[in-house]
Formats: C-alpha cells, structure tokens, sequence
C-alpha cells in the first residue's frame, strides 16, 4: 500500500499553498492516497501575509492586513481550521482560541478622504457601513440581483453620511433613529437586510434634492415598493425602468455640475453616488449581462480600463477622476502604474466592487494579533498535526523545462545547516502561551557557524539579494522525491525560477510579459501618546465613541492608506517607559527608479528600505498634521514630532526614534503584488493549464476567476489546484469553490 502512495511537493509557503496543503488533507483517507511535502525560503510560511516577531515582540508585518466580510473562501477556511485546532487540543493555552471572538474586531468605519480641486484641500468623507445578520463564511457568495439590490442600498447609505458626526442634521437624526439606534452608547447595532429597506433609504434622499426633480426621485421610490423581493418578476425589467428614471435625475446633476462650495458636501456625495451608481448600472446591463442567457459576463470588458470603460457610458470626467472612482485603483494598487491615474481591467474592477457589496456581518475585520498568527500559524499547525511535512530554509532555483510533458526535476538549494533534525519554527510570548512567528531563524537550530554568519552579517535568508552562500546544492528527481508539483510561488520569481520553460514555451512566455506586477511598501509607526492626544477627534472625523478605528483609504500618495492597529498592542512587550498607546501602519505601491538589479547586488534591499525611510519622512512633514494636529511641530506646521514616537532605544534624538520604527519596501519578486491591468487576463494560466500533466499551479497570478490580487481569490487558487490535482487521480467529493459571483437572473 505504500509504495502505491503518490508524492506530492507544493513550491512555496504562501497562503495559495497552505490552502492547497490544506484542501488536499482535508478529506478522509486522503494518506492512502499521497504525501505531502511543503519547500519554503528561509523560517516562515505565509507569503505576503507572513508576519514576524521583532525587538519587544513587536509585530511587523509586509503592510495592511484586514479581512472584509465578503471573503467568504478565507472565513470558511478559517473557521474550518479553528474548528479542527480546537477538537485536536493543538494549542491548549493560547488565548487564540476561538476566530471571531479572540482573533477579530469587527471595523465598520472607513474615511475616503477626498481631495477638491476648486478649494485646493483634501476633506473627509466618512463611511459608516450597517452590519448584516449574515455571517461571513457561511453560505457561498450572494446571487447577482441581491448584489446589485444590496449595492444601490449601500450606496444610498453612504450617501446619508456619518451618523456619528458632530451636529448631525434632521436627515442624520432620522438615520440615527431608524438604523443605528444605539450609537451614542457606542454599542454596534445591527442593519439588518430586510424588505422595503431601499425605500426607506431613499425616502429621506428626497428631502435634500431640487424640487425640479422630486417627482422622477418619487418614482425611483415607488417602483422599489412595488416589489421589494429582488427576486420576484422580471428583475432585468425592473432595473432597466429605474435607470430610465434615474437618468432624468442625472442629467439634472450634469446641467448643474457638481457641487463643490463649503456646506455643499451631502449635495456632493449624492450627486457622486447616484451618477456613480446609474453609469455603472447602465453598463453592467448593456456591455455585461447577455439577457438570453441571463448571464454575467465580466470578461467582454476587461479589455477597457476601467475609467476608459466609464467614459464610454457617457460618464462626466468629474466622476471618472472622483474619489469614488479611484478607490478601484488605490485598492489594487494599481493607481501610480501609469500618469494617467492607474489601470485597471474594467471587468475586474465591476467584480471587485459587486463582490464587496455582498459581505457580510461587518465590511471590515481587524486582526486582535498579527497576520501570521491569526491566519497562518493555526493552518501550519494544523496541517502539521495531518501530517503534510516541511522544508524550511529550501531555495527553489529552476523548474526544469522537460519534452515529455511531464516535469523531470528540480533544482532546490539548502540555505543552511541545522543543528536539530527538524526545524521547529515556533517562537512562543506571551508567557509561552501564543505560538508566532520570529522575524528572524531561530539560531539555536541551526548550525553554529552558520548562525554567527548570519547574526554578524545581518543576512535575511529571504532576501534574494543577500550576501550568503547556501549550505548545498540538490535535485528533486521525479519518481524518487516527486509525482505531482504544485507550483505556488509568486508570479514575480517565475522568470528566475521557470526560466527554462519560458524561454520554450509561448503560453509561459505570454503569461511572464502580461501579467504585471508592482513593488508595495509599508511603515509602522508607534506612538507614546494616544490618537486623541494627537488631537483626533472622532466625532468630528464622524466616527463612533467606541469600536471604530479609523481606516483610512485614498488620500494623499504614495502612502494613501493607514489603518489604526493599536488593537495589537496588548500583545507587545514593550518597556513601561515607552509603552505606545497609539500604532499606525500605512500602505501604498512603491516606485521603482530603474529595473530591479541582479542578485549580486547585495545591498540592495537595505538601499530600497533607507530609501522608502527618506522618502516617508518627507511625506509626514507635509502630511501628517491634518489628521494629528496635536503632533504637529513649529518648524513643521503639517508634520509630525518625531519626539512623539515610542523608541526602544529611548533616544533623545527625534530622527533616531523615528528610524526605529519598522520600514519595509516590498521590492521582492515575492513579495509584488499582481495587478490586473486591461489585456492581461487572457495570458494567465488556469490551475490545470501549465502544460504538464504533473504540475498544478496557484496564486494570484493564476486564471482563478476573480482575477485580482486579494486573499480570498488566492486561497481559491490553491484550492482549484488541489481539486485538479485529485481529480487527475480519480478522487472527487470535493466542495464548491466559491470563485465567481453567482450570477442568478436578473
């Protein structure tokens, strides 16, 4: 029976890997059928969601990671893992025990700050979003009608406002009464998704609107009462007869232009919500949905980018440049790929959105503990205890290109010696109560002589630019190490690594020119004194009291986006002198002077990192001020007090604190992120496509259906290829991937 056993080796330690790893195990009797063994760079898993452990346990991650509530893959994943760690008693005492009480805060708050022209400054539009009674992870993605019936509800909220801010309007005290009936006790209340709930939100829309325009508005009104069940009748019907209402409101709009002036804001959110929302409604039903088939094709639009395909619609420029608009860039970091505002495939963007609109329970979750251990440290002990096995410290260097259609061999380098049989990557804090990961080996397995190297030189094992000879050079042969490969490392290193098939075959060589990605990069900065004390005022912000921590989106490049993660900060350690009260992490995309250099060139990770620092630096004295302005200094009137930072060091001096905090330039092939520009998804290649009968692949770079560079539609690559992996060996009873939106009827 053993030697019947097929093996299977997945490349890569990302979460398309471990959610092959884990699919793969996750139906009975699967040892009797193959063995797993995992080959990861360096001492941890997770990819661009690994986190590490640094000075005072301090958690530093590759940038912002949340989980939003229409990830449905990810949380059923998620909960499936905490289900069987708890059974298996794998981690007893951690006080990580349970996903949705212990790992995630619910974050519904998010400000897509905006900057006007006309006034020359950036304002603020806070959005509150409703919870639902729904839970993320069960049940699969929500049929099309009710995504576009949810989707003009939404909007339609976030066009009302804050209900949070300060001297709220009659309009804002309705909501308030209506929707939010517990917020000034800052307890979380519940929207639920209710009959008649569109009407009702409509209603009060009319209050705030021209006269002119009241009656067509009425309208709008009365055909959503006249059948609140968006699945009842001829659905395509009733939205195509809204859109022709609609439009007589935004051509009224367009002849008065958008407003602009101070005390015109509700007016300015209406007018871009109800145009945003009518443009992309009359495009979906003419370019998108077939109505013989009654059928959602994403795909006949991803030629066009995505402002391009607006402009088409016969959007205003003003709302192909708004704020609204630019969030499909920003959230794919795609808006700095080109001067012209970023590119991404229209369709793509569509799904995007439609997917978001269906989430669940909260919009946002925030990890209690850092990414590696809410998500990735559960999965690699539970695959463990299943019995996949891993390789840490293993360097792919080629997948070696074979004429038979089926891969031979790979080549595979020992970065280093170890002093134990097998190496354990566990870090335990906490009073060895949370298992984490370490943001560097753990030295003490590994070989002594190796160990001083690596601590003398600063060498980071996963940096393909270090200074550092491996251990020993070896092969993977087929038949003897291997049957079936699952390749799960990112798109960035195929050039290096699958260079041999590139070069010879034309669909690898296309996916390699077209499929394109970009550099990220990320700070983290700790604060002695708290938001407030930095003079943040959530109500005038128009956040809640209590449980919203401000998540910032779209504001001023390359760092347009921060998130308050102080939630963490119970589980550092840091001195009591200098214990922070307030964490920021921010993200955005990094620009690259000139190609990345070839390996040889070993200071380059470091160079890239002092120059994201410098860069950073100047972007806080011109920008930080307007959301803390208590932290603003005389030399510096929009910056920021670099005395003000926590510093393990206690330096006295302010550039000193601040190059103590963590800065990290995602210039890694690894570490890109895949965009999704116009054009480009044809050339990607399926789970079950990379021409070998013996090798399946996953990532975000694969032709998975969504086709953007999010974890949940990563997780859904590495199970698309585990399933094509099974089902070449005969094996079924495999679970729905949730890829694609159902499309329903509409």
């Amino acid at each position: 029976m053993e030697s019947s056993k097929k093996k299977i080796i997945i490349l890569g330690g990302g979460m398309a890997s471990l959610s092959a790893a884990y699919e793969l195990t996750d139906y009975e009797g699967w040892q009797n059928h193959y063995e797993i063994t995992l080959y990861q760079v360096g001492w941890r898993l997770g990819g661009k969601t690994a986190t590490g452990r640094g000075p005072c346990d301090r958690i530093e991650e590759h940038g912002i990671h949340i989980l939003q509530g229409w990830y449905d893959t990810t949380f059923r994943l998620l909960r499936s893992v905490y289900d069987e760690r708890k059974k298996e008693g794998l981690a007893p005492g951690s006080p990580l025990q349970d996903l949705f009480k212990d790992g995630l805060i619910a974050n519904n708050t998010t400000l897509m700050t905006e900057f006007i022209p006309e006034l020359g400054k950036w304002c603020n539009w806070p959005l509150i979003f409703p919870e639902t009674t729904e839970q993320p992870g069960i049940g699969g993605p929500l049929p099309m009608w009710a995504v576009i019936r949810k989707g003009i509800a939404l909007t339609l909220e976030m066009l009302l406002g804050s209900p949070y801010a300060k001297n709220e309007s009659s309009l804002i005290k309705w909501v308030l009464d209506h929707f939010f009936p517990d917020y000034k006790t800052g307890s979380s209340s519940t929207l639920e998704t209710k009959e008649g709930c569109m009407p009702s939100l409509f209603k009060p829309l009319a209050g705030l609107i021209g006269s002119s325009v009241k009656k067509e508005f009425n309208e709008i009104i009365e055909e959503l009462e006249k059948d609140g069940k968006a699945d009842g009748g001829n659905t395509h019907k009733k939205h195509s007869l809204i859109l022709r209402i609609l439009e007589r409101y935004v051509k009224h709009i367009e002849k008065e232009g958008l407003p602009y002036k101070e005390g015109e804001t509700p007016a300015r959110h209406i007018a871009l919500g109800i145009c945003f929302a009518y443009y992309n409604l009359k495009g979906v039903l003419k370019d998108v949905y077939n109505p013989e088939t009654r059928q959602f094709d994403f795909d006949k639009i991803n030629n066009y980018d995505y402002r391009e395909w607006l402009g088409l619609q016969g959007a205003p420029q003003w709302l192909v440049d708004s704020v609204i608009v630019r969030f499909f860039y920003t959230g794919t970091f795609a808006n700095l790929v080109n001067e012209n505002g970023g590119a991404v495939a229209a369709g793509t963007a569509l799904q995007f959105f439609a997917k978001s609109v269906g989430y669940k329970g909260s919009f946002v979750y925030q990890m209690v503990y850092g990414t590696g251990e809410v998500m990735v440290m559960p999965m690699y002990e539970v695959l463990k205890h299943r019995g996949v096995q891993f390789k840490f410290f293993h360097k792919i260097q080629q997948v070696h290109y074979a004429e038979g259609g089926s891969i031979e061999s790979i080549s595979y380098a020992e970065q280093v010696q170890l002093a134990v049989p097998e190496y354990n990557p566990v870090k335990k804090i906490m009073n060895d109560k949370l298992s984490a990961w370490p943001a560097e080996p753990l030295y003490e397995q590994l070989n002594p002589e190796d160990a001083k190297k690596l601590i003398s030189g600063k060498v980071n094992l996963e940096d393909p630019w270090a200074d550092w000879t491996d251990y020993k050079q070896g092969q993977l042969q087929k038949g003897i190490d291997f049957d079936e490969v699952i390749l799960g490392i990112p798109v960035g290193t195929l050039k290096t690594i699958c260079s041999e098939i590139i070069e010879k075959d034309e669909r690898w060589k296309l996916m390699a020119e077209n499929v394109k990605t970009t550099p990220t990069q990320s700070a983290q900065l700790w604060f002695l004194p708290s938001l407030e004390e930095l003079g943040f005022d959530r109500a005038s912000w128009g956040l809640p009291p209590k449980n919203g921590a401000p998540n910032v989106v779209v504001y001023q490049n390359p760092m347009y986006s921060w998130l308050d993660s102080s939630l963490v900060l119970p589980n550092e350690n840091w001195p009591a002198a200098q214990k922070p009260k307030f964490l920021a992490y921010f993200t955005g995309p990094y620009l690259l002077r000139k190609p990345l250099p070839p390996f040889t060139d070993h200071g380059y990770q470091s160079s890239e990192n002092e120059r994201l620092k410098t860069a950073f630096e100047q972007w806080l004295y011109d920008n930080a001020a307007w959301f803390w302005p208590k932290g603003a200094t005389y030399l510096y009137p929009q910056g920021l007090n670099f005395q003000l930072l926590a510093d393990i060091e206690n330096s006295p001096d302010g550039y000193t604190r601040y190059s103590n905090q963590f800065f990290r330039a995602n210039v890694r092939p690894t570490d890109h992120y895949t965009l999704s520009v116009p054009n480009s998804a044809i050339y990607r290649l399926k789970a079950d496509a990379s021409g070998f009968d013996n090798m399946f692949l996953c990532g975000d770079w694969i032709d998975f259906g969504g086709n953007v560079g999010y974890i949940d539609g990563t997780i859904q690559s590495g199970q698309q290829a585990a399933q094509a992996l099974r089902s070449k060996m005969q094996l079924g009873g495999h679970k729905e991937i949730w890829a694609t939106l159902h499309s329903g009827t509409v």
